[in-house]
């Protein structure tokens, strides 16, 4: 492969590509959206931070990375002080935080639960959860999105 060739690769490429997929462990998943954690980990785990961090912007932004018939994978780019608005998923949603560090406010029947989410960190949202999530690091903060596609 000629060093012309690397440059047009797909960095999201090269990062799958050395992550071992979650399907190929010997220990059973306990539950529904377990997979969708360890995808999420694992990308957020493999991937080289500059090929993510690297992109500066003004508003929230996505990026599809792996697309598959049970699962989609998206890069988030998040600006200091970017917030969601309040919304839920229809399946479940896992996220690792790559880089920065959210904030994730969910609304339940009877009360809110706001907690800090850091580098390093997963977290797995069920279907029909009302949250928001915001970044709260003074520079763009990053995630691996997971989601059920079925």
């Amino acid at each position: 492969m000629s060093p012309t060739h690397l440059d047009d690769t797909n960095s999201w490429q090269l990062t799958a590509s050395r992550s071992s997929h979650p399907s190929q462990r010997i220990t059973p998943l306990l539950g529904p959206g377990d997979l969708l954690v360890e995808i999420a980990a694992g990308m957020g785990r493999v991937a080289v931070p500059v090929e993510l961090v690297g992109r500066p912007s003004r508003s929230l932004s996505r990026e599809l990375v792996l697309t598959t018939p049970a699962y989609d994978v998206w890069v988030m780019h998040w600006p200091a002080g970017e917030a969601a608005d309040l919304h839920s998923h229809d399946q479940f949603v896992a996220y690792h935080v790559v880089s920065g560090e959210l904030v994730e406010e969910r609304v339940l029947a009877t009360r809110s639960e706001r907690d800090v989410r850091p580098v390093g960190s997963t977290t797995l949202v069920p279907p029909h959860t009302m949250h928001r999530l915001a970044s709260t690091a003074p520079t763009t903060t990053v995630h691996v999105h997971a989601k059920d596609s079925r």
